[in-house]
Formats: structure tokens, C-alpha cells, sequence
């Protein structure tokens, strides 16, 4: 991932929120996150918020190609 930091926001900052987004997308295409992993997305609910209404939309019976495709397209909005 790109380490080039956004404007405004720290390190941290973005690191939790590529975690969150990677946790979320993850889960949604139907891993089973570790407890320590659904402990850190309720710890950051906020960020939970803003980056569920950003996932992509799609059917998750459109097989795992489309869902691999879907993740690294989601994914490289942060490289």
C-alpha cells in the first residue's frame, strides 16, 4: 500500500481506516474474522460507518472471480 499520507489525516489514522475497509471487505465476501478482528471494527464503529457506504455493491453469488475483482478494485483506491 501507498504510504503517502492524506491530507489531514495521521498515520494512524489511515492505517485504521485500511484496516477497517480490509476487515469489511473480508467479511463480506464471507470470512470468518478472528474475535480480536470483530473487537477492533467495534472499537472503530465511526469508521465501520463511513467505509460501509463506500464497499462496492455487488451479489455475493456471483462467484469468487467477481469478488476477487471487486476486492482488488476496492483495494487500489489505496495504492
Amino acid at each position: 500500500m501507498n504510504r503517502e499520507e492524506a491530507p489531514g489525516k495521521s498515520p494512524e489514522e489511515m492505517y485504521i481506516q485500511q484496516k477497517v475497509r480490509v476487515l469489511l471487505m473480508l467479511k463480506k465476501m464471507g470470512s470468518n474474522l478472528t474475535p480480536s478482528e470483530e473487537a477492533f471494527l467495534r472499537n472503530y464503529a465511526g469508521v465501520v460507518h463511513s467505509q460501509m457506504s463506500q464497499l462496492p455493491q455487488h451479489n455475493i453469488d456471483q462467484g469468487k472471480h467477481s469478488l476477487h475483482n471487486s476486492f482488488s478494485q476496492s483495494l487500489s483506491l489505496w495504492v
